[in-house]
């Protein structure tokens, strides 16, 4: 019927789960056997594996042969036309079933490993080695293997990461079609994510290289940009559970020490400062590439501040935009020295009018509360001059319109410690304003996960709350 294997939907026991050759083998037997039509066989097989506690998460969207006695994939006769094209010179009918293969793997995990079990993944490299110098066929062959990869990444070979790179070596610079770079970009993002062993993989191979000459080669491309601002973020994630360590620390200190990619962003996005989108993709490059002291200074240097300030000041109805500039600056002020500047340039009234503006939008909330905590951060004058501009009223209407927002809770628990806890005169006004309900209540609808920032919160704030001790030190090797 089917292999059995460890859900972590249950964590307590085996689940079985239907293979794709036997749910077709029984809806073929309910619309043969019993006359049924293809609608109900699906539902009957479907009812029937569910009432034996065995999932269905197959493909389910498929045809009957002519005489009904065989299932047909759309994705499965997509790929027998492709590989009977590869084996043509010309090559002519290709355009459909390469839109059919994007098409249903954009549909489900389940069409995708459909696929995958179908040697798709090999057809599709093959077919790009043909139509490599096509950049209509190229561009529709990337569409397909960037939707079989979403969420897929495992399927990728060392062949795939070399013909990738070849490819994006070879178009970068081809911006006429900036289509076909801008789909080398989005492949090489979803062989990245949640995926270490592929990141590594593509670094060892020359992968930040290509894509850091690609971003610029293409910068006169907007789609294309962002597209390779997304493939270079990809590798400064730590998003895969499978693995002990990451080295996206490392990746990040390679695209700033040995391709100067902080500078490279922020010369482009001087030109880009009325497109929001790409903008925002820029600013985001620069911040998840600002891990050091040192790499934040050189985005000073660079102008980082000045671009700050300017989408803060010309762009104010650009939620997105904003938000990624207070992040960027958020990151850049763990460096005291550059905190100091940030303050000198009145970036926190800019932050203060931004949360203003846009109150409503958790995520622009959360990047705000963020930079103003960490402005305040070990510095009391900072933390003083912060209250007096009007940021501890910033904070406290933001938690106050997102209650059921855990993590901005928590930051907004954050940011006021940050600004009480070596400022004792800025307890009353917090007090005043709500901060002791505010946080009680968070913790009422949030519980466990809001305890201890929201009571550290609430010491600082001078308020009688009880700590509770984790460990009395009553062991018999401590107490004799």
């Amino acid at each position: 019927m089917g292999s059995e294997r460890w859900s972590p939907r249950t964590q307590d026991k085996m689940v079985r789960v239907i293979s794709q050759e036997t749910f077709d083998a029984a809806v073929l037997e309910n619309v043969v056997e019993f006359d049924m039509s293809l609608e109900e066989a699906i539902r009957e097989a479907e009812s029937e594996f569910s009432a034996m506690d065995v999932r269905t998460d197959v493909v389910k969207n498929f045809t009957l042969s002519e005489d009904k006695k065989s299932v047909v994939h759309a994705v499965v006769k997509a790929l027998e036309e492709i590989r009977s094209e590869l084996e043509l010179p010309s090559g002519s009918k290709l355009q459909e079933p390469l839109a059919t293969v994007r098409a249903q793997c954009k549909l489900s995990v389940a069409h995708r490993i459909l696929v995958n079990q179908h040697n798709g993944y090999d057809t599709l490299l093959s077919l790009m080695k043909k139509v490599q110098d096509d950049p209509e066929l190229l561009e529709q062959t990337l569409k397909a293997m960037v939707a079989l990869t979403e969420t897929n990444p495992d399927i990728l070979t060392p062949e795939g990461t070399q013909l990738m790179l070849q490819l994006i070596n070879d178009w970068k610079s081809r911006t006429n079609e900036p289509a076909v770079a801008e789909y080398l970009a989005r492949w090489s993002t979803e062989c990245c994510l949640k995926h270490e062993d592929n990141r590594q993989n593509m670094v060892t191979a020359g992968s930040l290289e290509s894509l850091a000459a690609l971003l610029q080669a293409q910068k006169s491309c907007s789609r294309a940009m962002r597209a390779a601002c997304k493939a270079i973020r990809a590798f400064t994630l730590d998003d895969d559970i499978r693995q002990e360590f990451s080295k996206a620390h490392e990746h990040a200190r390679v695209l700033v020490e040995d391709h100067d990619l902080i500078t490279i962003c922020l010369e482009i996005l001087k030109d880009y400062l009325n497109e929001s989108d790409t903008a925002s993709e820029l600013l985001s490059t620069v911040g998840k590439l600002c891990v050091r002291a040192e790499y934040c200074q050189l985005a000073v240097d660079k102008g980082a501040l000045v671009v700050i300030n300017d989408v803060l000041v010309s762009f104010p109805d650009h939620a997105v935009l904003n938000k990624q500039a207070m992040l960027l600056l958020k990151n850049m002020v763990g460096n005291d020295k550059v905190k100091v500047e940030a303050m000198r340039t009145g970036a926190p009234s800019l932050i203060i009018a931004a949360l203003d503006k846009h109150q409503t939008v958790p995520g622009l909330c959360e990047a705000g509360i963020s930079a103003l905590s960490m402005l305040a951060l070990r510095v009391p004058a900072h933390a003083k001059s912060l209250v007096q501009t009007g940021a501890a009223d910033a904070v406290i209407q933001a938690m106050k319109i997102h209650t059921q927002e855990k993590q901005l809770q928590k930051l907004g628990c954050m940011a006021i410690r940050n600004m009480v806890a070596r400022v004792p005169e800025n307890q009353q006004h917090f007090l005043e304003i709500g901060a002791e309900n505010l946080i009680k209540q968070a913790v009422e609808i949030h519980g466990q996960p809001m305890k201890d920032v929201a009571q550290a919160a609430l010491r600082d704030l001078g308020t009688d709350v009880k700590l509770q001790e984790q460990w009395k030190g009553t062991g018999h090797e401590i107490h004799r």
